[in-house]
């Protein structure tokens, strides 16, 4: 998990910024992942807050995803799901359930990741959009590294997280 904090940055790291735009993050030399005919499985890392946004009190999230990234021109290429169970923002719920939908490019490695809340409490136009890249960690598993933006909420971030195997 260290390893994945580092990568994903953290307010003030100009390689956690920069995360999805290359094949290095914060320091770690990362590869291009080995081809596979799927990505899935339970992906574990974390969010970061961005630059500026101290006085929101944005704290790091935990990332736990049920991912699957598939190879494929049809859309969604890339699913899953996950939740919060400490989520303190919205009245009588602290458990939160969310899906995720979007689109993988087996030529570039790009990822693209929509998440949406199910919850009748939560208006369907809060999705956090992810942006990133699915490379070779230095521990040899994939990960993913990149952004995250909540326009809704006016936050942003970097992200990363690893394919536990």
């Amino acid at each position: 998990i260290e390893s994945i904090r580092e990568m994903a940055g953290g307010p003030g790291d100009e390689a956690g910024a920069e995360a999805g735009s290359s094949l290095s993050a914060a320091g770690q030399d990362l590869k291009r992942p080995l081809a596979r005919a799927h990505y899935s499985g339970l992906w574990i890392g974390e969010a970061k807050p961005g630059d500026g946004l101290e006085d929101q009190m944005i704290a790091p999230n935990p990332i736990k995803w049920s991912l699957s990234l598939l190879p494929s021109p049809s859309f969604p290429s890339a699913f899953g799901a996950g939740f919060f169970d400490d989520a303190g923002d919205i009245p009588g719920e602290s458990l939160l359930f969310y899906s995720l939908k979007g689109e993988f490019n087996p030529e570039t490695f790009e990822v693209k990741l929509s998440k949406s809340y199910d919850s009748p409490n939560i208006s369907r136009d809060l999705t956090v959009e992810y942006t990133g890249k699915l490379q070779e960690g230095p521990d040899g598993q994939p990960a993913i590294t990149g952004t995250w933006v909540n326009a809704a909420g006016a936050s942003f971030g970097t992200f990363a997280a690893r394919l536990e195997e």
